[in-house]
Protein backbone atom coordinates (compact mmCIF):
# COMPACT_ATOMS: atom_id res chain seq x y z
CA UNK A 1 0.00 0.00 0.00
CA UNK A 2 1.55 3.12 -0.84
CA UNK A 3 1.70 5.62 1.72
CA UNK A 4 1.96 8.74 -0.31
CA UNK A 5 -1.34 10.72 -0.33
CA UNK A 6 -3.64 10.09 -3.61
CA UNK A 7 -3.05 13.01 -5.08
CA UNK A 8 -7.11 13.05 -6.78
CA UNK A 9 -7.99 13.05 -3.25
CA UNK A 10 -6.52 16.11 -2.28
CA UNK A 11 -9.03 18.34 -3.10
CA UNK A 12 -11.68 16.60 -1.06
CA UNK A 13 -9.52 16.39 2.22
CA UNK A 14 -8.99 20.17 1.69
CA UNK A 15 -12.22 20.51 2.05
CA UNK A 16 -13.21 18.37 4.35
CA UNK A 17 -10.61 20.40 6.58
CA UNK A 18 -12.12 24.06 5.89
CA UNK A 19 -15.87 23.00 6.45
CA UNK A 20 -14.78 20.91 9.92
CA UNK A 21 -13.05 24.49 10.71
CA UNK A 22 -15.81 26.61 9.63
CA UNK A 23 -18.78 24.13 11.74
CA UNK A 24 -16.18 24.39 14.79
CA UNK A 25 -16.11 28.25 14.83
CA UNK A 26 -19.97 28.46 14.51
CA UNK A 27 -20.75 26.45 17.37
CA UNK A 28 -18.34 28.18 19.22
CA UNK A 29 -19.99 31.31 18.32
CA UNK A 30 -23.67 29.84 18.48
CA UNK A 31 -22.74 28.79 22.18
CA UNK A 32 -21.22 32.50 23.50
CA UNK A 33 -24.36 34.12 21.44
CA UNK A 34 -22.24 35.89 18.95
CA UNK A 35 -23.45 35.94 15.31
CA UNK A 36 -19.77 35.66 13.26
CA UNK A 37 -21.91 37.16 10.74
CA UNK A 38 -23.24 40.12 12.45
CA UNK A 39 -22.91 43.37 10.59
CA UNK A 40 -20.77 45.97 12.55
CA UNK A 41 -22.51 48.95 13.48
CA UNK A 42 -21.40 52.65 12.28
CA UNK A 43 -20.49 54.90 15.07
CA UNK A 44 -20.13 58.63 14.36
CA UNK A 45 -16.90 60.36 15.30
CA UNK A 46 -17.00 61.70 18.81
CA UNK A 47 -16.11 65.11 19.94
CA UNK A 48 -12.34 64.44 20.53
CA UNK A 49 -10.67 65.94 23.48
CA UNK A 50 -13.73 68.24 24.21
CA UNK A 51 -15.70 64.83 25.71
CA UNK A 52 -12.58 62.78 26.87
CA UNK A 53 -11.99 65.48 29.24
CA UNK A 54 -11.84 65.11 32.64
CA UNK A 55 -14.24 68.41 34.00
CA UNK A 56 -16.76 69.03 31.61
CA UNK A 57 -20.35 70.24 31.64
CA UNK A 58 -23.24 69.53 29.99
CA UNK A 59 -24.70 71.65 27.71
CA UNK A 60 -28.27 70.71 26.16
CA UNK A 61 -29.32 72.33 23.37
CA UNK A 62 -33.10 72.41 21.57
CA UNK A 63 -32.89 72.93 17.93
CA UNK A 64 -35.70 74.38 15.79
CA UNK A 65 -36.82 75.84 12.75
CA UNK A 66 -36.29 79.52 12.66
CA UNK A 67 -39.00 80.78 10.65
CA UNK A 68 -42.18 77.81 11.54
CA UNK A 69 -40.65 77.45 15.30
CA UNK A 70 -41.16 73.78 15.19
CA UNK A 71 -38.31 70.98 16.54
CA UNK A 72 -36.23 69.88 13.89
CA UNK A 73 -36.05 65.74 14.17
CA UNK A 74 -34.62 62.94 11.73
CA UNK A 75 -31.52 65.40 10.65
CA UNK A 76 -27.93 64.95 10.85
CA UNK A 77 -26.02 67.63 12.25
CA UNK A 78 -22.40 68.58 11.31
CA UNK A 79 -21.10 70.10 14.94
CA UNK A 80 -17.94 72.26 14.83
CA UNK A 81 -17.10 73.92 18.45
CA UNK A 82 -14.49 76.59 18.64
CA UNK A 83 -12.75 78.09 21.86
CA UNK A 84 -10.00 80.36 22.55
CA UNK A 85 -7.58 77.11 23.39
CA UNK A 86 -8.99 74.49 21.27
CA UNK A 87 -11.73 73.54 18.12
CA UNK A 88 -12.86 69.91 16.81
CA UNK A 89 -15.45 68.74 14.42
CA UNK A 90 -18.05 65.77 14.44
CA UNK A 91 -21.23 64.69 13.40
CA UNK A 92 -24.44 63.52 15.35
CA UNK A 93 -27.82 62.26 13.99
CA UNK A 94 -30.69 63.93 16.00
CA UNK A 95 -34.22 61.00 16.00
CA UNK A 96 -37.32 61.69 17.38
CA UNK A 97 -35.96 64.08 20.36
CA UNK A 98 -34.65 67.25 19.27
CA UNK A 99 -32.06 67.31 21.34
CA UNK A 100 -28.05 67.72 20.74
CA UNK A 101 -25.98 67.30 23.98
CA UNK A 102 -22.57 67.75 24.08
CA UNK A 103 -20.03 67.43 27.32
CA UNK A 104 -17.38 70.56 26.93
CA UNK A 105 -15.03 72.03 29.23
CA UNK A 106 -16.00 75.38 30.99
CA UNK A 107 -14.91 77.99 28.48
CA UNK A 108 -16.48 80.37 25.71
CA UNK A 109 -17.43 78.61 22.55
CA UNK A 110 -18.63 79.24 19.29
CA UNK A 111 -20.62 76.66 17.90
CA UNK A 112 -21.19 76.28 14.35
CA UNK A 113 -24.18 73.95 13.41
CA UNK A 114 -24.78 72.31 9.88
CA UNK A 115 -27.84 70.41 9.08
CA UNK A 116 -28.70 67.67 6.30
CA UNK A 117 -32.17 65.76 5.61
CA UNK A 118 -30.93 62.90 3.89
CA UNK A 119 -34.14 63.17 1.53
CA UNK A 120 -34.23 66.62 0.16
CA UNK A 121 -31.55 67.34 -3.01
CA UNK A 122 -29.36 70.38 -0.94
CA UNK A 123 -28.46 71.27 2.46
CA UNK A 124 -31.33 72.63 4.93
CA UNK A 125 -29.85 74.50 7.62
CA UNK A 126 -27.18 76.61 9.33
CA UNK A 127 -26.33 78.62 12.46
CA UNK A 128 -24.15 79.90 14.24
CA UNK A 129 -23.86 80.71 18.37
CA UNK A 130 -21.52 81.83 20.99
CA UNK A 131 -21.87 80.41 24.23
CA UNK A 132 -20.45 81.17 27.90
CA UNK A 133 -20.27 77.43 29.56
CA UNK A 134 -19.75 77.84 33.27
CA UNK A 135 -22.46 75.69 34.28
CA UNK A 136 -24.75 72.92 33.05
CA UNK A 137 -26.83 74.31 30.38
CA UNK A 138 -29.98 73.90 28.68
CA UNK A 139 -30.60 76.42 25.65
CA UNK A 140 -32.97 76.82 23.01
CA UNK A 141 -31.37 78.05 19.46
CA UNK A 142 -33.10 78.68 16.24
CA UNK A 143 -31.24 77.12 12.96
CA UNK A 144 -31.48 79.80 10.05
CA UNK A 145 -32.48 77.71 6.11
CA UNK A 146 -30.51 77.19 3.71
CA UNK A 147 -29.73 75.69 0.13
CA UNK A 148 -27.26 74.57 -2.32
CA UNK A 149 -26.13 75.43 -5.73
CA UNK A 150 -23.82 73.35 -8.72
CA UNK A 151 -22.83 74.58 -11.79
CA UNK A 152 -20.49 74.86 -15.08
CA UNK A 153 -18.19 77.75 -16.41
CA UNK A 154 -18.15 77.72 -19.97
CA UNK A 155 -16.20 79.98 -22.13
CA UNK A 156 -18.77 80.40 -25.08
CA UNK A 157 -22.48 80.47 -25.02
CA UNK A 158 -22.32 77.35 -26.85
CA UNK A 159 -21.66 75.30 -23.73
CA UNK A 160 -18.92 73.65 -25.59
CA UNK A 161 -15.86 74.48 -23.71
CA UNK A 162 -15.53 74.25 -19.73
CA UNK A 163 -13.20 76.23 -17.92
CA UNK A 164 -10.89 74.64 -15.40
CA UNK A 165 -9.54 76.93 -12.56
CA UNK A 166 -11.86 79.64 -13.00
CA UNK A 167 -12.25 81.77 -10.01
CA UNK A 168 -15.65 82.09 -8.26
CA UNK A 169 -17.49 84.81 -6.04
CA UNK A 170 -20.54 84.75 -4.10
CA UNK A 171 -22.54 87.55 -3.20
CA UNK A 172 -25.56 86.82 -1.11
CA UNK A 173 -28.33 89.33 0.07
CA UNK A 174 -27.93 87.63 3.18
CA UNK A 175 -25.22 87.61 5.66
CA UNK A 176 -25.12 84.02 6.99
CA UNK A 177 -24.31 80.32 5.75
CA UNK A 178 -20.87 80.08 4.03
CA UNK A 179 -20.68 81.52 0.57
CA UNK A 180 -16.81 81.29 -0.05
CA UNK A 181 -14.78 82.09 -2.61
CA UNK A 182 -13.77 79.01 -4.60
CA UNK A 183 -12.36 77.66 -8.04
CA UNK A 184 -14.30 75.39 -10.81
CA UNK A 185 -12.31 71.42 -10.74
CA UNK A 186 -10.69 70.17 -13.95
CA UNK A 187 -14.70 69.47 -15.19
CA UNK A 188 -15.33 72.82 -14.62
CA UNK A 189 -17.75 72.33 -12.27
CA UNK A 190 -18.55 73.68 -8.92
CA UNK A 191 -20.53 73.07 -5.69
CA UNK A 192 -21.46 75.81 -2.63
CA UNK A 193 -23.56 74.01 -0.20
CA UNK A 194 -24.05 76.36 3.14
CA UNK A 195 -25.89 79.72 1.17
CA UNK A 196 -28.57 81.46 2.40
CA UNK A 197 -31.89 81.16 1.36
CA UNK A 198 -32.16 84.53 -0.74
CA UNK A 199 -30.71 85.70 -4.12
CA UNK A 200 -27.05 85.59 -4.85
CA UNK A 201 -25.19 86.66 -7.75
CA UNK A 202 -22.56 84.37 -8.44
CA UNK A 203 -18.84 85.76 -10.50
CA UNK A 204 -16.79 83.59 -12.32
CA UNK A 205 -13.35 85.27 -13.93
CA UNK A 206 -10.74 83.24 -15.54
CA UNK A 207 -7.82 85.40 -17.31
CA UNK A 208 -9.36 88.50 -18.54
CA UNK A 209 -12.73 86.93 -18.92
CA UNK A 210 -15.54 87.16 -16.68
CA UNK A 211 -19.47 86.37 -16.41
CA UNK A 212 -22.13 85.86 -13.96
CA UNK A 213 -25.56 84.66 -13.42
CA UNK A 214 -27.96 85.12 -10.79
CA UNK A 215 -30.01 82.18 -8.74
CA UNK A 216 -32.42 82.29 -5.96
CA UNK A 217 -31.45 79.58 -3.14
CA UNK A 218 -34.30 78.03 -2.02
CA UNK A 219 -34.51 75.55 0.72
CA UNK A 220 -32.95 72.51 1.15
CA UNK A 221 -32.68 72.11 -2.75
CA UNK A 222 -29.68 71.80 -4.97
CA UNK A 223 -29.79 74.51 -8.02
CA UNK A 224 -27.86 74.04 -11.26
CA UNK A 225 -26.32 77.32 -13.04
CA UNK A 226 -24.55 77.85 -16.22
CA UNK A 227 -21.68 80.74 -16.29
CA UNK A 228 -20.59 82.13 -19.54
CA UNK A 229 -17.40 83.93 -19.69
CA UNK A 230 -19.21 86.30 -22.23
CA UNK A 231 -17.26 89.97 -20.80
CA UNK A 232 -13.69 91.37 -21.18
CA UNK A 233 -11.80 92.33 -17.80
CA UNK A 234 -10.26 95.08 -19.76
CA UNK A 235 -12.35 97.67 -21.34
CA UNK A 236 -11.68 98.66 -24.98
CA UNK A 237 -13.28 102.06 -24.60
CA UNK A 238 -10.07 104.26 -24.59
CA UNK A 239 -11.93 107.34 -23.97
CA UNK A 240 -12.69 105.86 -20.80
CA UNK A 241 -9.28 105.51 -20.03
CA UNK A 242 -8.11 108.83 -20.86
CA UNK A 243 -10.46 110.75 -18.67
CA UNK A 244 -9.96 107.76 -15.90
CA UNK A 245 -6.16 109.05 -16.34
CA UNK A 246 -6.57 113.02 -16.29
CA UNK A 247 -8.55 111.91 -13.04
CA UNK A 248 -6.08 109.76 -11.61
CA UNK A 249 -3.67 112.38 -11.87
CA UNK A 250 -5.54 114.78 -10.64
CA UNK A 251 -6.45 112.89 -7.38
CA UNK A 252 -2.80 112.27 -7.38
CA UNK A 253 -1.46 115.58 -6.87
CA UNK A 254 -4.15 116.67 -4.51
CA UNK A 255 -2.91 113.53 -2.38
CA UNK A 256 0.61 114.73 -3.00
CA UNK A 257 -0.20 117.96 -1.72
CA UNK A 258 -1.95 116.69 1.55
CA UNK A 259 0.34 113.85 2.36
CA UNK A 260 3.24 117.17 2.25
CA UNK A 261 0.98 119.16 4.53
CA UNK A 262 0.92 116.47 6.70
CA UNK A 263 4.93 115.27 6.51
CA UNK A 264 5.23 119.62 7.79
CA UNK A 265 3.15 118.82 10.79
CA UNK A 266 4.88 117.72 14.21
CA UNK A 267 3.96 114.01 15.33
CA UNK A 268 2.12 114.01 17.93
CA UNK A 269 2.58 109.95 18.01
CA UNK A 270 4.69 108.45 20.78
CA UNK A 271 7.87 106.55 18.80
CA UNK A 272 6.49 103.08 20.97
CA UNK A 273 4.86 100.62 19.66
CA UNK A 274 1.36 99.89 21.48
CA UNK A 275 1.96 97.44 24.22
CA UNK A 276 -0.75 94.27 23.69
CA UNK A 277 -1.55 92.44 27.12
CA UNK A 278 -0.95 88.49 27.25
CA UNK A 279 -4.68 87.68 26.56
CA UNK A 280 -4.53 89.36 23.26
CA UNK A 281 -1.32 87.83 22.50
CA UNK A 282 -2.91 84.35 23.17
CA UNK A 283 -6.16 85.01 21.28
CA UNK A 284 -4.03 85.62 18.40
CA UNK A 285 -2.48 83.16 17.87
CA UNK A 286 -5.62 81.22 17.67
CA UNK A 287 -7.31 83.04 14.85
CA UNK A 288 -7.48 82.58 10.97
CA UNK A 289 -5.47 84.69 8.86
CA UNK A 290 -8.75 86.78 8.00
CA UNK A 291 -9.57 87.27 11.65
CA UNK A 292 -5.95 88.39 12.35
CA UNK A 293 -5.38 91.10 9.94
CA UNK A 294 -8.77 92.72 11.23
CA UNK A 295 -7.49 92.71 14.47
CA UNK A 296 -3.71 93.42 13.86
CA UNK A 297 -5.84 96.86 11.57
CA UNK A 298 -7.34 97.94 14.55
CA UNK A 299 -4.34 97.66 16.78
CA UNK A 300 -2.62 99.67 14.37
CA UNK A 301 -5.61 102.03 14.33
CA UNK A 302 -6.29 102.82 17.90
CA UNK A 303 -8.33 99.67 18.57
CA UNK A 304 -10.90 101.48 16.41
CA UNK A 305 -12.47 101.57 12.83
CA UNK A 306 -15.45 101.56 10.90
CA UNK A 307 -16.42 97.74 8.56
CA UNK A 308 -16.24 100.39 5.45
CA UNK A 309 -12.23 100.92 6.25
CA UNK A 310 -11.40 97.72 7.43
CA UNK A 311 -13.24 96.36 4.02
CA UNK A 312 -11.54 98.41 1.75
CA UNK A 313 -7.92 98.02 3.71
CA UNK A 314 -7.77 94.87 4.13
CA UNK A 315 -9.06 93.49 0.74
CA UNK A 316 -11.20 90.91 2.54
CA UNK A 317 -14.77 90.23 0.89
CA UNK A 318 -17.86 91.74 2.33
CA UNK A 319 -19.36 88.12 2.99
CA UNK A 320 -16.15 86.69 4.40
CA UNK A 321 -15.76 90.15 6.29
CA UNK A 322 -19.24 90.11 7.57
CA UNK A 323 -18.55 86.55 8.96
CA UNK A 324 -15.35 87.02 10.35
CA UNK A 325 -16.75 89.92 12.21
CA UNK A 326 -19.26 88.05 13.60
CA UNK A 327 -17.14 85.42 14.85
CA UNK A 328 -14.68 88.11 16.47
CA UNK A 329 -17.62 89.29 18.29
CA UNK A 330 -19.17 86.20 19.31
CA UNK A 331 -15.41 85.41 20.60
CA UNK A 332 -15.90 89.28 22.39
CA UNK A 333 -12.69 90.47 20.81
CA UNK A 334 -14.15 93.10 19.14
CA UNK A 335 -17.47 95.69 19.60
CA UNK A 336 -20.19 96.35 16.86
CA UNK A 337 -21.93 99.85 17.08
CA UNK A 338 -24.24 100.36 14.78
CA UNK A 339 -24.95 104.03 13.66
CA UNK A 340 -27.67 104.32 10.84
CA UNK A 341 -25.71 102.33 8.03
CA UNK A 342 -21.88 102.98 9.74
CA UNK A 343 -20.68 99.73 11.68
CA UNK A 344 -17.90 100.92 13.70
CA UNK A 345 -15.93 98.03 14.74
CA UNK A 346 -13.76 98.28 18.58
CA UNK A 347 -11.32 96.16 20.31
CA UNK A 348 -13.12 95.20 23.55
CA UNK A 349 -11.64 95.78 26.91
CA UNK A 350 -11.96 92.43 27.92
CA UNK A 351 -10.07 91.23 25.13
CA UNK A 352 -7.35 94.35 25.63
CA UNK A 353 -7.49 93.19 29.49
CA UNK A 354 -8.29 96.68 30.57
CA UNK A 355 -11.24 95.42 32.37
CA UNK A 356 -11.20 96.71 35.88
Amino acid sequence: MNSLINHSKLPVLLYTIIMTIILTASYACAESGIDMFEETAIIPPSLEAAETDIDTLKLILELNDINTKEPLTDIHMSIELISVSRSTKTIKYIGDEPLLELNLPYDEWIIILKGDRLGTSGKDYYATYAIELNKDLNQTIYLLPVGSVEGMVYTNSELTEVVDGAILKFDCNADYGEAKDMSTDTFGSFKSEWLPVTGCRIYAKHGNRIGSTEVAITHGTLSNVQIVLDKDAVTKDYKVQVIIAVFAIIAFIVLARTYHKYLSKPSKKSNQAPKVAKRAKDIMNTLGDREKSIVTFLFENNNESTQNKIYHSTFIPKTSLARSLLLLEQKRIIKIDKLGNLRKIKLTKWFLDEES
